[in-house]
């Protein structure tokens, strides 16, 4: 029973850590201005970090059930669903990454923001553009 009871737990860890996701850069964000730079970057993927999450932590904990026994075992199970989670979770991430572009651009009230788009931009540096939630549009 402590046993089950170690694995749910290490699981539902890993799937939370994994979980744990933010909003792109320039979410939210509405003006006018103009595009100081463009740069491509590989993003990871969320749900990829889950599933890879879930798996490594199901294998990390069938390996660190082989070790030890009574409490020893226990915990050495309980390890090794953590240390699997954390590189399923990566793993995943990077197999399911995908291409964003950060569109840096300067607003009419001066400040500089980063706009993630998961399109090509169809804007160059020096271009005026319009900024609408998430998407970089020209004027």
């Amino acid at each position: 029973m402590k046993r089950t009871l170690a694995r749910i737990v290490a699981l539902l860890c890993a799937a939370l850590l994994a979980a744990c996701a933010s909003a792109p850069p320039g979410a939210g964000v509405v003006g006018t201005g103009t595009v100081n730079a463009i740069s491509e970057i590989r993003e990871a993927s969320q749900g990829g970090g889950l599933a890879g999450s879930i798996g490594g932590a199901v294998v990390g904990g069938m390996i660190g059930s082989l070790f030890g026994g009574g409490t020893g075992r226990t915990i050495a199970t309980g390890v090794g669903a953590a240390v699997g989670g954390t590189a399923g979770a990566q793993a995943g991430a990077q197999a399911a990454a995908v291409t964003a572009w950060d569109v840096s651009v300067r607003f009419e009230d001066g400040i500089d923001r980063v706009i993630r788009v998961y399109q090509i931009p169809s804007v160059r540096p020096g271009m005026k553009v319009r900024v609408d939630n998430g998407s970089v549009t020209p004027l």
